[in-house]
């Protein structure tokens, strides 16, 4: 590990510094840096082409290392996906796992749904052996449950809400066999590339699953949500070769989603009046499947 003294704070400023030292360590160019995007993990624009991506914390390590293995495997197996640079990775910065990757450059507009269930069937058709996790279906959402700065009564109906899926899920039977899957399949982790190729991102959540479970949030979107067209979805289900809607766990599925999406943005409940009034209507929602949607894209 390369060694200096530990920051208390994962800011754009320390993302950059961190990718920037992991560069040169591996005899990258450094300079200029700039910060993309900072989330669970920063994303830096070094020289060359290259885009650092720095863990928050050591606990992204084991994922940082899986992330680079899977792509190397898919991109072997013909599924087009973002392709990790050819240095030794990840490298460890004050316990920051940082990886990089080829940029994906000179966007040709955005993807659309129907390239999103294109580029979802090549990878569940791939035929590659790899060491993955088995699907978490629950994530973070028990400890933003409890964690979330919202009233003690939703809290107490959010936990029903988990109790009752929790239960569900334990006897539901799937119709796609399990296999390699992306965990957070939409539009935003796909982009296209000027030559018109769309390539996966983001592959921290690849794990082994029911392929409906990558389908799941389009259906989700086209139906109960309605931010999708139904032309669009049409487009996603012709492209894939199944509709995940006409499945006997898609109501399972969407319920399960609706919950991740709802326990995250209570962790944001005191930011205004409005993101209040939105968790309180989505938490309504989940008691009462019959509520109309209205649910703002968040």
């Amino acid at each position: 590990m390369l060694s200096r003294s530990m920051s208390a704070d994962f800011t754009g400023a320390r993302a950059v510094e961190l990718a920037q030292t992991a560069a040169a360590a591996v005899g990258l160019a450094s300079t200029p840096a700039e910060l993309v995007r900072l989330g669970s993990n920063a994303i830096v624009r070094l020289p060359e082409g290259v885009i650092g991506r720095v863990g928050r914390d050591s606990s992204w390590a084991e994922t940082s290392e899986r992330e680079v293995r899977l792509a190397a495997t898919l991109l072997d197996a013909g599924v087009p996906c973002v392709r990790p640079w050819r240095v030794p990775q990840p490298v460890a910065v004050e316990g920051h796992p940082v990886t990089f990757w080829a940029e994906v450059t000179g966007s040709g507009g955005p993807p659309t749904i129907g390239e999103l269930g294109s580029v979802l069937s090549v990878l569940h058709r791939a035929e590659i052996e790899v060491d993955l996790p088995t699907l978490d279906p629950w994530g973070h959402i028990p400890e933003r449950v409890e964690q979330a700065p919202i009233q003690e009564q939703q809290r107490h109906a959010l936990r029903e809400v988990l109790d009752d899926l929790r239960e569900r899920w334990a006897s539901a039977r799937f119709g796609l066999a399990e296999g390699v899957i992306h965990g957070d399949a939409h539009l935003g982790n796909l982009l296209r590339a000027a030559g018109g190729d769309t390539v996966l991102l983001d592959l921290d959540s690849a794990c082994i699953g029911p392929r409906e479970w990558d389908l799941a949030p389009t259906g989700l979107y086209a139906t109960s949500l309605g931010w999708i067209s139904r032309k669009e979805y049409q487009a996603f289900v012709s492209a894939y070769g199944f509709d995940v809607t006409e499945a006997p766990t898609f109501p399972l599925l969407r319920s399960m989603r609706e919950l991740r999406m709802t326990a995250w943005i209570a962790m944001h409940a005191t930011e205004s009046e409005q993101v209040a009034a939105e968790v309180a209507h989505r938490i309504a929602c989940l008691k009462d499947p019959a509520l109309p949607r209205r649910w703002a894209a968040r």
